[in-house]
This record gives structure tokens, sequence and C-alpha cells, in this order.
């Protein structure tokens, strides 16, 4: 017990050499201001720490220390800090006392030496630092069971507490402050970045290049090779019986730059049509004997000449000789259209894009023009018109007397050229036989430089020498 007071009275006068009242650390004994919360020295809550003044021992002897109550005073909460402090002291000192104490005063220095050694903070940690930390934990403190960063101000907190608490944090809850923030930064820019890609990157190459998809398609080009067939004409079988001659008759082959069936179509159409007549003269007889008494009209002369093309039609004019033997034959111009989509005949009335109604009345008002110039020989002008827009529109193969076996497909009076939607004639409609026929020009072409009423002459290749042969004009 002597060593206990002595322990006590040399804590407390190096505590506080000059005496009187204050606030020190239990831990370190570092003298404190009133309004500290934690020791300076070494982080002791002040909470933990009653003022108390320091009283020096007497001589009354000290009483027994019960290591039990001393557990219960320092269990309960801080409502008397100086007997806690004062319990502990003593019950580790007698602890100590018990374990090294010696029958001799001359080993009282080493007692205090031992006892100061005692008071080290290692020591004193496990019995002042820690303990409000686990009561605190266990609810010692009266605090209620709530998360870390809010537990009340009433229960007191060590400094290493508080600055594990603050590590706890950064490591649970400020990362992911930071890490949600630029996520969320990142997400938006990203956004927004791939929408201007779209609309002014992806959107304007798309729409590019749709445009590149849908060009036009490459236009065809065409050229036109004239080709001949050898014929063997029968010269005048009453006349000059046995004679025959060599002709060539003319035809169009039409080219184009990329494979066309339409093309094709038209070409055969034209070919065997031609090829037909050919065949027909050189099987007609030359002597009156092998007639049979009977009048054969054969053809003595034929040329198909292409007037027209464009990117849709094409049109050609077939002219053509036919003779019965008398005193002379019939010269019959005759023109037709074809689609360069379909190959198929067209009528050209239609292809140049009127209606029936609008060709009659436009081959009245030409006709009506040129008679103005170039009166009939034996028939009024009234009469030439009535007679031709009453046929006009009929097929030539009905026509006045005109006896053609084989012509085209949808053939004409009309045919179309460059200068626009011609009419031609046939023989003694515009006068006597002697005054000809006419190709009459009834409704130009845009930009055409002829007017309605001139004529239109496109010779075709002749090579025929034969009697009955009358021009064109």
């Amino acid at each position: 017990m002597r060593l206990i007071r002595q322990g006590l009275q040399y804590r407390a006068k190096e505590a506080n050499p000059n005496g009187g009242s204050g606030m020190y650390c239990t831990k370190c004994g570092t003298k404190l201001p009133r309004d500290a919360r934690f020791c300076m020295n070494c982080g002791k809550p002040v909470a933990a720490i009653a003022p108390t003044k320091v009283v020096e021992p007497t001589g009354a002897p000290a009483k027994a220390v019960n290591p039990a109550a001393a557990s219960r005073e320092a269990a309960a909460p801080a409502a008397a800090p100086a007997k806690a402090v004062v319990s502990t002291f003593a019950s580790e000192a007698a602890d100590s006392g018990r374990n090294d104490v010696s029958s001799s005063d001359a080993s009282s220095n080493g007692s205090l030496q031992s006892d100061s050694s005692f008071s080290d903070s290692s020591l004193e940690s496990a019995a002042f630092a820690d303990e409000p930390e686990k009561s605190c934990e266990a609810g010692a403190c009266g605090a209620s069971s709530v998360p870390q960063e809010d537990v009340s101000p009433k229960c007191p907190e060590t400094l290493r507490g508080a600055v594990n608490a603050t590590k706890h944090r950064s490591r649970r809850r400020v990362p992911m402050v930071v890490l949600v923030a630029p996520a969320m930064a990142l997400a938006a820019g990203t956004a927004y970045a791939a929408y201007r890609v779209y609309t002014d990157v992806w959107l304007p190459a798309q729409q590019t290049q749709n445009e590149q998809t849908v060009e036009a398609p490459e236009e065809i080009t065409y050229s036109v090779e004239t080709r001949s067939m050898d014929v063997s004409v029968p010269v005048d079988p009453y006349d000059a019986p046995g004679k025959r001659e060599a002709q060539k008759w003319y035809y169009p082959h039409i080219e184009a730059s990329t494979q066309s069936d339409a093309v094709d179509k038209i070409n055969a159409a034209l070919e065997e049509s031609m090829r037909s007549d050919v065949e027909k003269t050189n099987a007609a007889p030359d002597a009156a004997e092998d007639m049979g008494g009977a009048i054969v009209f054969i053809c003595q002369y034929r040329s198909i000449t292409l007037t027209y093309i464009d990117n849709d039609i094409v049109c050609v004019r077939d002219q053509r000789y036919d003779t019965g033997w008398g005193p002379h034959g019939s010269t019959t111009v005759t023109g037709c259209a074809y689609s360069l989509e379909t190959g198929d005949p067209i009528d050209p009335v239609s292809a140049f894009g009127l209606t029936p109604e609008q060709a009659k009345s436009a081959v009245a008002d030409a006709v009506t023009a040129y008679l103005a110039t170039d009166p009939s020989d034996i028939l009024s002008t009234n009469a030439v018109v009535r007679e031709i827009t009453n046929m006009c529109l009929m097929s030539p193969a009905l026509g006045s007397g005109v006896d053609v076996e084989n012509p085209l497909d949808g053939c004409s009076h009309f045919y179309i050229a460059s200068e626009g939607l011609v009419f031609a004639t046939e023989d003694h409609q515009m006068g006597s036989y002697a005054y000809g026929r006419r190709e009459i020009l009834v409704a130009p072409s845009d930009g055409s430089l002829a007017k309605v009423g001139d004529t239109v002459a496109i010779e075709a290749p002749m090579g025929f020498s034969g009697s009955g042969q009358i021009p064109s004009q």
C-alpha cells in the first residue's frame, strides 16, 4: 500500500508540480485547455477526462482496492472520472507491487522508477484510449446504432477513431462519387459526340452515297448503217420480154451502244419486210406468156430510209414503186414509227403527240397553205382538202387505187422528220398525174425553222432506171 501511495504522490507531482486544479490528460498527463476536445499530445478525447484537483496523499492508510469494483467503475459511464483514474491506477500499481515488491526500503527508488515505467503510454492506451471506443460500439455510451457518419455527438470518439472513420468513408463513398460523376459526364459527352457524328458526318455521307447510287442510267447512243439487198427486176414483160435489171434495195440497220432487244426487234421487222418484197420481185415473170393472161402487180423498186431517231422512238420513210404494166405505175410513200423501249410499231401521229382530230385539222391547214402558192392544175382547193382529209387517217393499203401488198406493220400516210410531222400525198390527190404528189409539213418540231405548208424533200437512194419511174416531186 505504501508503494501505491508513493506512486500516486509521484505521479501527481510530476503532472502538476505547482499543485492546484486543472484538466490533465489521464493518458499522458499533458495539461489541456478548458475548451479542448482532444489531447494535443496523444489524442485522448477530452470527453473521457473530467477536471479534478490533484490531492497530495497523506499518511492515512489507503483502503484496499477490490479489482472487481475497479472493473465496474471503469466500465461505468464517466460520471466520476477522478475515481476511475485513481482506482485503475491503484489496481495496476497493486498488481505490479505484488509481483515486484521488495522487503527493503532501499528499493523504494527502484519501485518508483518501476512505477514510473508502469505509466508508459502503451499500458495506458489499453485502459483509457480503447475503452471508450469499445463502449461506444457496444452502445454503452447511450447512442443509437446508426451508420458511423451519423453517430450522435454524445458518443465520445477518439481522434484515431475519427481518422479511421474518414479513411473508411474515403475508401467506400468518396470514390463512388468520384467515379459516378465522371462516368455520367463521359456518357453525356459520348452521346453528344455520337449525335454530332451522326448529323454532321454519317447522315451527309449517307445522303451523298444515296445520290450517287440513284444515278441516271447511261444514255444509249444509236448509229445507223445503210444496208442493201440485190434484186432482179423484170423490165417489161410485154415490151421487153425476158429482160431483167439488177438493182439494190436499201434499208437501215440500227446499232445501239448497248445490247437492246427493242433495236433487234426493229431491225428484224425492217429486214423481213424488205426481204419479202425482194423474193416476190425475183420470182415475178418477165414475159407476158408467163403471166397467163392476168394482170400481175410487182414492186419494181423499194427503199426504206430512217428519218428521225431520239431516245424514245425511231421513224422510217418507206418509198416504193408498184406497177401492173399499164401506162404508168404508182409511187407510194408511207411512214412508221417504232418504240425504242419495246420495239413495237407506233402510229407517227400519236408518236408526235397529236390526236386523230388534231392531225386531220393540221393536214387541212397545211394543204390549204401549200395550194395558196402552188394551186392544183385541175382541182379546186376545197376538193383537194376534202379528198385528203377524208383518207389521211386510212391505211395506205386502202387508199385510192394503191396496191400495197407488203407494207410495214403500222404504216401511215405520216412520218416524222427533223422538220416535224410530214404528210405524204398519193398520185392524183393534188391534181393530175402529171401534177404529181407532195410531202407537206403539217406540224413543225420545236425549234424548227420550217413552216406549216412547206414541202419536205427526202430523196431515197435510187438504183432503178426501168420504165415508168416517176420522180418523187
